[in-house]
């Protein structure tokens, strides 16, 4: 399951460079259409599972996307911490958002899985947690008379 999820973090250091209101919702559309079959297999995991496997079943797919990331950028074993804080900062921005416009009825449990993998296994991640894509959208500011 998920073999091409590493996939996922391709240009991610260009995706998250010079961030601004505008190439958010940009970036986060590609990143959506980019990713869509990822977000939809992970989904479909969940939602076919049997109702009282269900938790286990985003369990599941937490970890092979865990799996997938850390068999992207482990070096002898371990990421890097400069790429962990990367990666987290990612996640924050562009996967848990992506899977909670999934607008899936497990959205919040497949995110709350992934985030509980994430701290759990990746050093630096013990605080991590995740936002909506409106949330994060709507702290951006809008130009104002062209100055910024």
């Amino acid at each position: 399951m998920l073999e091409q999820a590493g996939t996922m973090f391709d240009n991610m250091e260009a995706m998250m460079d010079r961030m601004k209101k505008k190439a958010y919702r940009e970036r986060m559309g590609q990143f959506r259409e980019k990713n869509e079959a990822i977000f939809t297999e992970m989904n479909d995991f969940v939602e076919q599972a049997e109702e009282h496997r269900r938790n286990e079943a985003a369990a599941q797919a937490a970890k092979a996307l865990a799996d997938a990331v850390e068999a992207r950028f482990a070096r002898r074993g371990k990421i890097s911490r400069k790429s962990q804080m990367d990666i987290n900062l990612f996640m924050i921005y562009f996967v848990f958002p992506a899977i909670l416009l999934t607008q899936s009825e497990y959205a919040g449990m497949l995110a709350d899985a992934v985030r509980d993998e994430w701290r759990g296994r990746f050093r630096d991640s013990a605080q991590l947690n995740y936002t909506t894509y409106e949330e994060i959208y709507s702290t951006f500011q809008e130009k104002f008379l062209g100055l910024f």
